[in-house]
């Protein structure tokens, strides 16, 4: 079904000049090179968003627009996206520079496509003929999407000197020292904030959103260079069974298992790290967060080990915060697939803000509408399912 793309304006957090410019380069939606620039000029004299009726909108008719189909919005994203990843390369590491970081022939730091999820350990013992199964960026909900191991959960944020920081837990199996658990939490938050940083050419998270990523990582950087893995407190929680799935990310919660609320501070969003992954016969969850943040995250893992209900309180944290996730592509078509729009659900439910506007329709602050209770799974989810 066809869909009028002037909606875009309507979004606060959308940068709908970037979705404006692919279109032109495409030509989607009647847009070309001859008449973007007073197309973009009476969309920059729109009224703000409160008061703006259909009526409005007739001042494009002469420019003989048409709306765009599905597959004609998933062409926009998918450039969004490629350009996104191509102007967030850069190496996270403390100490990358020119003097310390593989370099290519310009004298420019090379960054490699760095794995957030071991290629040659975690992604091949879930793998399928080369496989596995993640949810589609190419279209709307969480549909399952197969990609080449070598391809999947890839990020451009290391060079390869400063990728090898990681071999502690590339190379076999996890035994839980400090310096493995480190390295798990800080690949998470590292994968989660440079897939924020890929975003935010199309999506406007804000200036707190960047200096809480500032913050964190400065914590991380000073960790790294005095080798201190007593930052991070990690609890490693395990399941009896080898589960065929993968996860490494970061997020912040603003309610716990309980419905209490988590009161984070105004100068940085504490978040959490998990990393799941099956090994030794079992399945792990890795949950960090850093020392700092005990007092916030510590009652969340006595809870989750106290409840009873390890499998569902697990399942209902990867469905609502996590898109960098993998699974073997016959367990997720067995017992991931039919349970898609309830997945899409509970996320969007933890992801409920309400977008304050200014008289000229600016985003000025943002309400969360998420429900205390989500982490209840309602939708009674279930990531594991034998």
């Amino acid at each position: 079904m066809p869909t009028n793309y002037l909606f875009q304006t309507e979004h606060p957090q959308l940068n709908y000049v970037l979705f404006f410019e692919i279109m032109r380069d495409f030509r989607k939606g009647g847009l070309n090179p001859a008449n973007y620039e007073e197309f973009i000029s009476l969309v920059r004299k729109l009224p703000p968003i409160q008061i703006r009726d259909e009526e409005d909108y007739k001042v494009f008719d002469h420019l003989s627009l048409t709306d765009i189909y599905e597959d004609d919005f998933s062409v926009v994203m998918r450039e969004i996206f490629k350009r996104g990843v191509e102007n967030s390369k850069k190496c996270w590491h403390p100490e990358a520079g020119i003097q310390t970081c593989k370099l290519d022939k310009a004298g420019k730091i090379l960054v490699s496509a760095a794995h957030s999820i071991q290629n040659n350990g975690v992604l091949s013992k879930i793998s399928k003929d080369g496989h596995v199964t993640t949810y589609s960026r190419d279209s709307a909900g969480f549909n399952g999407k197969k990609v080449g191991k070598g391809l999947a959960s890839i990020f451009w944020g290391f060079c390869n000197n400063h990728d090898s920081m990681f071999k502690p837990i590339e190379s076999g199996g996890y035994v839980g020292t400090k310096e493995q658990n480190f390295l798990y939490a800080y690949r998470a938050f590292v994968v989660a904030s440079h897939k924020k940083l890929e975003a935010s050419s199309y999506i406007v998270f804000g200036e707190q959103a960047t200096n809480d990523i500032n913050a964190t990582k400065e914590i991380f950087d000073h960790a790294i260079i005095s080798k201190n893995y007593e930052a991070i407190e990690t609890h490693s929680i395990k399941l009896s069974l080898p589960y065929p799935i993968a996860v490494s990310t970061s997020f912040y919660l603003d309610f716990d298992f309980k419905g209490n609320a988590i009161p984070h501070s105004d100068d940085r969003m504490e978040t959490i790290f998990i990393t799941v992954f099956p090994d030794n016969g079992k399945t792990y969850l890795l949950l960090s967060y850093l020392v700092q943040d005990k007092l916030l995250y510590s009652k969340l893992v006595e809870q989750l080990e106290s409840r009873g209900k390890l499998k569902s309180d697990i399942t209902v944290l990867l469905a609502a915060h996590v898109e960098n996730i993998y699974f073997e592509p016959l367990y997720f078509k067995t017992f991931i697939e039919e349970q898609a729009p309830k997945i899409e659900s509970v996320f969007k439910q933890a992801q409920f803000d309400i977008q304050q506007l200014d008289g000229m329709g600016n985003k000025i602050s943002s309400i969360s509408l998420t429900p205390s209770d989500y982490l209840d799974n309602k939708f009674e989810l279930n990531f594991f399912g034998y």
